[in-house]
């Protein structure tokens, strides 16, 4: 059964929102007010297309081009970039020695050592894997 509403339901009345139109239900000649926000984000806008772009920074090099660069440091984040789970990262940074810059809080390790630990410790079809943690 298909119900009724009557043309005052479908109005709707709200203090807080002003119309745009004039009493006489025509457009007002002077445009409406921006409020402060609209204001500063178009003078925001206008000075953002006038401003010279700002200078890229260089970008950091992926963890895979730095295993491939000479004397190249990893941090944890870079062996996570690797595909590392938390509990791999722990037995690199277990298994080779960290370096620990002063004043630099984050330990690191060289690329060339890891490539090594992973070389070491991949069997194939020639060696057969040991069955305790080397």
């Amino acid at each position: 059964m298909p119900r009724k509403v009557s043309a005052q339901q479908l109005q709707l009345e709200s203090p807080l929102v002003k119309s745009p139109l004039a009493d006489d239900g025509t457009f007002p000649a002077k445009p409406l007010r921006k409020s402060r926000g609209d204001r500063a984000n178009s003078v925001a806008s206008n000075s953002a297309e006038n401003s010279p772009k700002p200078k890229r920074r260089a970008q950091r090099p992926s963890s895979t081009e730095l295993l491939l660069t000479p004397g190249a440091l990893l941090t944890r984040s870079h062996l996570r970039g690797l595909g590392l789970e938390r509990r791999a990262i722990d037995a690199v940074f277990r298994a080779l020695p960290v370096v620990a810059l002063p004043g630099y809080s984050r330990p690191m390790i060289r690329a060339e050592q890891y490539l090594e630990l992973v070389e070491q410790h991949t069997y194939r079809d020639d060696r057969v894997r040991s069955s305790h943690a080397a």
